[in-house]
């Protein structure tokens, strides 16, 4: 489908369209793997590979096995990259390519069977939060304002963004919106629920925070975990420091506990599709 491809903006473009077609429906290869519709797998099972896939497309997404579109993509990319003309289109390319890769790594992680982990808890239920330090909380100052949705929960908030602290990486975000991605539920840290973005950001970033100090409704934004809006609606036991997007407005943090266990529910179990949408408000 991509071998003919012939020029560098015809691949961006039609990387692109490959994109924005999962935003909000499962790649059709992701659904294969996880569903047994592909003859891999040792002893007639396939729980292997969709683990090996999950772990790997997230991690650089480097196993063709199974991914016939991103293996046509990656071959048509090596091609043409020398070609691009400029360094600016050859950084637009790769970006392209990060993007689609992060949907993949999106779906694939919202499928897994995450529910398995139930059989494998620990003896205690001792909290390991003892390490936080409000002193090192971060403080947002007014900022843009954006809306967050959640369907068909329903359930609508208002965000102050850090546009001050990070402007940067604000104006990444906002330049993309509105758009409506796929949201899931963290698996190590707590109660904290993210979703891969449809952005590429490599902003300078000028404030971080470690997640065990953050306040509940603490937005963060990942780039170095595949471009992922965090938003934080309990504890969380994690230290590593993370950007500071901005914060939920205090009056819609009741809403949150609502959203988090939909998602968790969602995540560990139903496999519900529930869709995030952020939008400015001016």
């Amino acid at each position: 489908m991509y071998t003919s491809i012939s020029t560098l903006s015809h691949l961006i473009a039609a990387v692109k369209a490959a994109t924005d077609a999962t935003l909000t429906t499962e790649p059709n290869e992701i659904k294969r793997i996880r569903t047994g519709g592909l003859p891999i797998g040792t002893n007639n099972q396939y729980f292997t590979t969709w683990d090996f896939i999950n772990g790997m497309i997230r991690d650089h997404s480097t196993c063709t096995c199974g991914f016939e579109e991103m293996a046509e993509l990656a071959a048509a990319l090596s091609k043409h990259l020398p070609t691009a003309t400029t360094r600016e289109e050859a950084v637009k390319a790769v970006r392209a390519y990060a993007g689609y890769l992060n949907r993949l790594a999106a779906w694939s992680f919202h499928y897994f069977p995450w529910d398995i982990g139930k059989h494998l808890t620990y003896y205690t239920t001792a909290s390991v939060t003892g390490s936080t330090d409000l002193s090192r909380r971060v403080h947002v100052t007014e900022g843009r304002k954006v809306r967050m949705t959640w369907q068909p929960l329903d359930i609508i908030v208002v965000a102050t963004l850090a546009t001050r602290e990070n402007p940067e990486l604000c104006n990444d975000v906002l330049k993309e919106l509105p758009f409506t991605i796929l949201q899931d539920h963290a698996v190590v840290s707590g109660e904290s629920m993210y979703a891969w973005a449809p952005v590429i950001s490599t902003a300078p970033v000028h404030v971080k925070e470690r997640q065990c100090d953050a306040p509940v409704g603490r937005i963060r934004y990942s780039q170095a975990t595949g471009n992922k809006i965090i938003v934080q609606y309990g504890e969380v036991t994690e230290d590593i420091e993370t950007p500071v997007l901005g914060e939920i407005m205090p009056k819609y943090l009741d809403k949150l506990l609502e959203v988090g266990r939909a998602v968790w529910k969602s995540t560990f179990q139903t496999k519900d599709i529930i869709l995030l949408t952020v939008e400015t408000m001016d």
